[in-house]
Parts: C-alpha cells; structure tokens; sequence
C-alpha cells in the first residue's frame, strides 16, 4: 500500500527519529505555527498518538522510519529529462522502502514498502528499467566500437570523469534514460552510479565505481543484469 504524506508531514517524521539532516529530507526551515498544525493534523489522522507527556509515530510509518534509519546507505533512481517520480530507497530488515517525489511542484512524497520481485517490478513500470531492444541474441557484436560511435560526445566525457561529477549533470542529455546513484544517505555522497544511455541498437549500461576512478565500464544491457548490479550494491553496502 502506499501511503502520500505532505512534505511538512514527512519532515516531521523524519524530525522525530533525528534524521532531518539525510540526504533528500533537508528543505527550507518550515514556521513554527506550519508545524504546530502539521503535528496537531498528524495526531487526528493517526500518524502520531499521544502517549504520556510525548508523541509516538504509529504503523506502518514507525516501521518504514526505522527502516531508513537501519538502511546502509540510500539508491536514487532519477529518470532522463528530470522527469518524475523521483525515489530515493533504502533497505534493511529484508525489505525496500521507497521514498517518491510523486508531484511536480515537489511538496508531496509518497511511501511504501516493497519485497524485491514489487521493487524490480515497479521499476520495470516506471521505465526506469525499460524493456531491451533487441529480442534476441546477435552472436559476437562490436559493441565497445558501436557505443563510441554513437554516445554523444559531450556524454562520453563527462562519463569518463567518475562519481565526483553530480547526477544532475547527465539527466539533460538526450541519450541519458536513467540513472540510478548509490549514496551515503546522510552526506549524500556517490559510491556508485548506473546510467542508461539510450541508442538506437540498444541501451548500454555505463558503471562508475569510486574504488575505481577514471572511465566507466561499458557493459550490453538487460533488465536482468542491471538488476543483478543495483541489488549487489546493497550487499556491498551490508558489508
């Protein structure tokens, strides 16, 4: 089930457990009344119950908190264009919590928790990870010569610069499908990232690792491989 909180209302949970300074969760510094409101609406609601001289966050938000809170670190999956939704998802205790921009304007967010097949599945709606081109097998193929005949240059540079250049940077290209980034969830900081560059054969997957600056390793992609690379990053994160 998902659950679309108003960004004041998540910035209060958030609050709650001390995590207001993770990356995403820090926004403009709200008036004092918005949040006297904010809190007083969430207890009608259910979201908070008063018990004692405090206020305790109920379920299911109590356990999607702690588990951003366990998470070893935060997945941002961006899609070209800046288009929306924009989610940022943690991991812990055998199960993903994603944390979406659900609306344009960006004062709205949207949770939920999901075992891996709903997180592979989602991201498969989404198009984040779009379907393959191709159908079938083409045998050996020149892919290395191909893709450096075909990414755009300006592309090509920036992707042989590594994890030090932002995200932000590769979503106005045209040929940028996705990108999914590996991040500290506190200072926000890449350890890893996958772009999507889309052509015309069939998308490639560009990975860049911070153990291993300079240019990105060019692999064919399927939805089956990428899958296998964001899921190994967890492992990675867990250890």
């Amino acid at each position: 089930m998902i659950y679309i909180l108003d960004l004041l209302e998540f910035q209060v949970l958030a609050a709650a457990r001390k995590m207001e300074a993770y990356y995403g969760f820090a926004r403009e510094e709200p008036a004092r009344q918005e949040v006297y409101y904010t809190v007083y609406q969430m207890v009608r609601s259910g979201i908070l119950k008063k018990e004692g001289d405090g206020l305790v966050i109920q379920q299911p938000f109590s356990g999607f908190i702690g588990r951003i809170a366990s998470s070893p670190g935060v997945l941002v999956a961006d899609r070209g264009q800046y288009a929306l939704p924009r989610q940022c998802v943690y991991f812990a205790d055998g199960q993903y919590v994603c944390v979406e921009n659900c609306r344009q304007e960006g004062s709205g967010v949207s949770l939920c928790a999901m075992e891996e097949e709903e997180f592979l599945l989602q991201l498969q709606e989404l198009n984040q990870l779009p379907k393959p081109r191709l159908d079938e097998e083409i045998g050996a193929y020149d892919f290395a010569g191909y893709w450096k005949g075909h990414i755009q240059e300006e592309l090509w540079e920036t992707l042989q610069s590594g994890v030090r250049e932002e995200t932000e940077e590769y979503l106005g290209y045209g040929q940028v499908h996705s990108v999914f980034t590996m991040r500290d969830k506190v200072s926000g900081a890449i350890s890893r990232r996958m772009v999507l560059v889309g052509l015309p054969l069939e998308y490639c997957m560009a990975l860049q690792d911070i153990q291993k600056p300079g240019e990105a390793s060019l692999e064919p992609y399927t939805r089956e491989k990428a899958w296998e690379v964001l899921k190994s990053w967890w492992k990675d994160g867990e250890g």
